[in-house]
């Protein structure tokens, strides 16, 4: 029996699409939840919006009863659109799971010519590079690779808001915010609710890389209001890392790089932390002061001059960072002083630099 032919599970597909999250989940519940596993997969469409409730709502332990009885299914009777959505459940903080999303992601290319479906596929592929590598460039080839003739309207604003996005982590800030003001002058949240409040949050990036804090500020105030109000975890978790770097926004004014030929002090408040290009994890504070903005692969040669090998200086980068940050708490200063950018790290506080040998 399709969705269309079931009055119920076509009603809890008009209450998802109006956010009416908890309302749908009862309706789905209490058809699957007396299914098997072979039977509910015979209702791909609604069976798929289940799970992706489940993952919005928090439903944790029912999404992971699901996926582990689907584990244990046969793959004929799981159509693509239903594997799409259990990849999407396992996008999470956990590495690992991010990982296993996007080798599920990698092999559902090869199983469709639907276009609209293959350009999801993507832009789910290509979040799971931007958490894992942090490289634009790679999410830039697999968003460019989308087909955009004969795609649904939705899809091409979220393929927009993907190239904003990557315009943002190129640095390009200009030309990313002019794009987002274009997307969010028609969408209305209304109606395409991931699409607008995705190209907030993106925008809200924007604003953070331009030190425009309150502006920052509005744009968290509204998408946070939103998630109050519609349980939305895809959205909610991105505005909860914007708030996390808001945060880390302390007075800057009395944090003060006092040099010399002979000596490197960071000064804040009554506390001093003295730095030299001796040990790694003070060259890199000073790098850091400096450049404002670095690359992974930029650490490696200036801590250690010779070139980055991929993951295997990942370790070696996040254990002089974790030096680093434990010394810069010792001297007053945020957690988020310094924090991850997708192809680096970036400092985020003003200094006062006073050069002694120019007194």
């Amino acid at each position: 029996m399709s969705l269309h032919q079931k009055p119920s599970l076509l009603r809890a597909k008009k209450l998802y699409h109006q956010l009416q999250l908890e309302d749908s989940f009862e309706i789905l519940n209490s058809f699957f939840s007396d299914l098997s596993i072979e039977q509910a997969v015979e209702h791909d469409e609604a069976f798929s919006i289940y799970i992706r409730v489940l993952y919005e709502l928090e439903k944790t332990e029912l999404l992971l009863s699901y996926q582990n009885r689907l584990k244990g299914s046969s793959n004929s009777g799981k159509s693509v659109e239903l594997e799409y959505q259990l990849a999407m459940s396992h996008l999470s903080d956990d590495l690992r799971q991010i990982e296993h999303a996007k080798k599920s992601f990698e092999s559902l290319l090869f199983k469709t010519q639907d276009k609209n479906l293959l350009a999801r596929i993507k832009m789910a592929l290509s979040t799971c590079y931007d958490f894992l590598e942090g490289d634009w460039r790679i999410c830039q080839s697999i968003i460019d690779s989308i087909d955009t003739e004969e795609l649904n309207t939705y899809l091409l604003d979220l393929v927009s808001i993907w190239r904003a996005k990557l315009l943002r982590d190129s640095g390009d800030l200009s030309e990313a915010e002019l794009l987002l003001g274009k997307i969010l002058a028609k969408v209305k949240s209304e109606y395409h609710w991931h699409a607008y409040l995705s190209a907030k949050v993106i925008l809200g990036g924007v604003y953070f890389k331009q030190d425009r804090f309150n502006q920052l500020i509005d744009v968290i105030k509204e998408v946070k209001a939103y998630c109050d109000h519609y349980p939305l975890r895809t959205i909610k978790r991105q505005i909860e890392y914007l708030a996390d770097q808001i945060k880390g926004q302390k007075p800057s004014t009395t944090l003060v790089w006092q040099h010399s030929s002979r000596q490197s002090i960071l000064r804040y408040e009554d506390r001093t932390l003295s730095l030299s290009e001796e040990k790694p994890w003070q060259k890199l504070i000073l790098y850091l002061i400096r450049e404002k903005i670095i690359p992974k692969k930029d650490i490696i040669k200036k801590l250690y001059r010779r070139e980055y090998r991929s993951k295997k200086d990942d370790k070696l980068i996040y254990g002089q960072l974790n030096l680093a940050k434990r010394n810069l708490l010792k001297l007053g200063l945020s957690e988020k002083t310094i924090t991850r950018e997708p192809f680096g790290y970036r400092w985020i506080p003003e200094v006062a630099e006073v050069r002694e040998d120019s007194l």
